[in-house]
């Protein structure tokens, strides 16, 4: 895919402090950790992790950066626990996947790749793959799909291959369950491109979901097709916002590592139905130090 080393968007790596320099101690810390908010983080990453089973995570786009953040934190030093994966990625004002540019088609690919997602990386890799996203309409996992498959059809790869490798986890605004309670993937005219990939639901608190995906602010800016093309270049001086989301980023990593959050998150999940899993018990055992 060409000669030129395309953007990868930047992110700062909050595991190496000495990169931030005093970008945290610079701003004001961000918004507190409070009580409600940490109890919707730790349930809801519970039944992520619950659902994944022995699956790899990939966070998609910018709304689940806490989760991985404070994943992170939780993994930090552990051997044997999923790798995490934050992929940004979004379709704004493209239209559709058939009106992207063919340079920024290259661009993703070539991002896609170095971040573990390329067809070749998960059809062969060692665990499944969990692609995991706020779902409202299911529109921007159709799209990261349909991109996904165009990749593997252009480098020679079996999709069905790739696709047996897939998961997908929707995080979706909580509702009452009944009989007539609206499942996104029963409405979607696209699934029979990922017939053998499995899809579980994480429901979560609306007000949660909410201000993630539309009210805070984000540590990466908005990784668009209008970006995927360009030229890789210095990082930028962060923001305001940016700095702000940088230092709760920070809080959420710090917090998980420490013995007593693991200890939380593992009692989480060990309460899920899915504790049956060899995968999960031996993820629970992982977290309480075991």
């Amino acid at each position: 895919m060409g000669g030129t080393i395309l953007a990868t968007p930047f992110r700062w790596n909050i595991a190496r402090r000495e990169q931030l320099g005093g970008l945290i101690s610079a701003t004001a810390p961000g918004r507190p950790l409070n009580d409600m908010f940490l109890e919707s983080l730790r349930a809801t990453a519970s039944r992520i992790l619950a659902h994944a089973n022995r699956s790899d995570l990939a966070f998609i786009g910018r709304t689940p950066e806490n989760l991985y953040d404070y994943l992170s934190g939780c993994f930090e030093g552990l051997r044997d626990v999923p790798s995490l994966h934050l992929v940004q990625y979004s379709l704004r004002n493209a239209g559709s996947v058939e009106q992207v540019p063919e340079p920024a088609l290259n661009g993703l690919f070539d991002y896609l790749t170095a971040e573990g997602l390329g067809p070749r990386a998960i059809a062969t890799g060692p665990r499944p793959i969990a692609l995991v996203d706020f779902v409202a309409s299911g529109g921007t996992m159709e799209g990261l799909i349909r991109l996904m498959r165009l990749q593997a059809e252009r480098e020679g790869q079996d999709w069905t291959a790739v696709q047996r490798r897939l998961r997908i986890i929707g995080l979706r605004v909580r509702t009452k369950n009944s009989p007539n309670t609206w499942r996104w993937q029963q409405h979607q005219d696209w699934l029979h491109f990922i017939p053998d990939t499995i899809i579980r639901n994480v429901s979560a608190p609306a007000a949660f979901l909410y201000y993630l995906g539309n009210d805070q602010p984000k540590v990466t800016a908005s990784f668009h097709p209008g970006r995927w093309a360009e030229e890789e270049g210095a990082a930028r001086r962060p923001s305001r916002d940016q700095q702000a989301a940088l230092s709760f980023a920070a809080q959420l990593y710090d917090l998980g590592r420490t013995r007593d959050e693991r200890q939380i998150l593992a009692k989480r999940i060990a309460r899920h139905r899915k504790m049956s899993q060899r995968a999960t018990r031996r993820l629970v055992l992982r977290l309480r130090g075991g």
